[in-house]
């Protein structure tokens, strides 16, 4: 495929997440839209991937979008920026103009329209929201709020697993919903587990205080507060709320390209190989019902790694097709 070097040069800045302009992104979409229709770009892609500094994560025309996607937030947030700085510096002489045009651009905002930001299994990211919170999405999640988030609250829904830095000072509290919960924090740092499927969430409180409310499906509001180093876990087979102190915990590992099984059922370790690795695994749940693995696999180490650690732990066969892996007990 003949592919134009500037093209594979703006995939390489993407992906490395280096600043690409508006008419950069431009160019990108309108070429990603005819290789919507061409069978031979992903084996192009795959061919090609060797340059970007995070060249580990996965490309794919979906994951080129969803970076294009952000790239546009990114841009978007830092004209806001600029503007608010503009406006700023002629307020004291356009106090009733400066009055007039903020409240047009507040209404210009289309009301209910919904921001998302999305990583695709095997990928990560890492995002600055209009409040200039910092965001790092793990593997296979979804974080989304309002067009206006951060002029009347800062609400935001969660499903999956994120890292959340709270910038301080601002009049409107901080809220993550996800799964049966909320947390609610003013400046603070904070760690959100809540896949879909997966029988128990959690929230690992890093840094400052944090409100939990949790609602079971059956059961009445429960609230408390989290102070740093605690960790509170919902089951939701039972709606049973747990809380603890776990020092040391690790539950941010992932940021720092860990992937770390603390006495985790197989069943659970699948789920998460899954996700981490973008593969799919087949095996049957009664081979493995009472196994669990405690193993910490450092930044760019690779499944047929961990694999091998669990074939030494408990002893297992794995069968490879393309993308999908079989494992039964030996």
């Amino acid at each position: 495929m003949d592919t134009a070097k500037h093209i594979n040069e703006k995939i390489t800045r993407l992906y490395s997440n280096q600043f690409l302009g508006s008419q950069e992104i431009v160019e990108l979409e309108k070429w990603l839209a005819q290789a919507q229709s061409d069978p031979d770009v992903e084996r192009w892609l795959a061919a090609h991937w060797d340059n970007a500094e995070n060249a580990e994560a996965e490309i794919s025309l979906e994951g080129i979008r969803i970076r294009i996607n952000q790239s546009k937030q990114k841009i978007k947030a830092q004209q806001m920026r600029r503007l608010m700085v503009n406006l700023q510096k002629i307020a004291a002489v356009l106090v009733v103009p400066l009055i007039v045009l903020s409240v047009w651009l507040m209404t210009r905002q289309p009301a209910g329209e919904k921001m998302v930001l999305m990583t695709a299994k095997g990928e990560h990211s890492h995002v600055v929201l209009p409040d200039g919170s910092e965001v790092w999405l793990n593997v296979d999640t979804k974080l989304e709020y309002a067009t206006d988030f951060n002029q009347n609250n800062r609400l935001l829904n969660l499903t999956g697993e994120a890292l959340f830095k709270v910038a301080k000072g601002k009049r409107h509290p901080f809220v993550v919903e996800a799964s049966d919960f909320k947390v609610t924090a003013i400046g603070t740092e904070f760690n959100i587990s809540a896949y879909d499927g997966e029988p128990v969430a959690s929230t690992y409180l890093k840094e400052g205080v944090v409100k939990f409310d949790y609602t079971p499906g059956k059961g009445d509001k429960r609230s408390l507060i989290m102070n740093p180093g605690e960790q509170a876990t919902v089951a939701h087979a039972d709606g049973s709320l747990h809380v603890r102190t776990v020092p040391g915990n690790n539950s941010d590992s992932w940021v720092r390209g860990e992937l770390v099984f603390n006495n985790e059922p197989i069943d659970r370790v699948f789920r998460k190989v899954e996700r981490w690795y973008n593969v799919k695994i087949s095996y049957s749940f009664d081979d493995f019902a009472n196994e669990t693995l405690t193993v910490n696999l450092k930044n760019g180490e690779s499944l047929a790694r961990l694999l091998e650690i669990i074939d030494q732990a408990i002893g297992i066969q794995v069968k490879q097709n393309n993308n999908e892996y079989v494992i039964t007990r030996k």
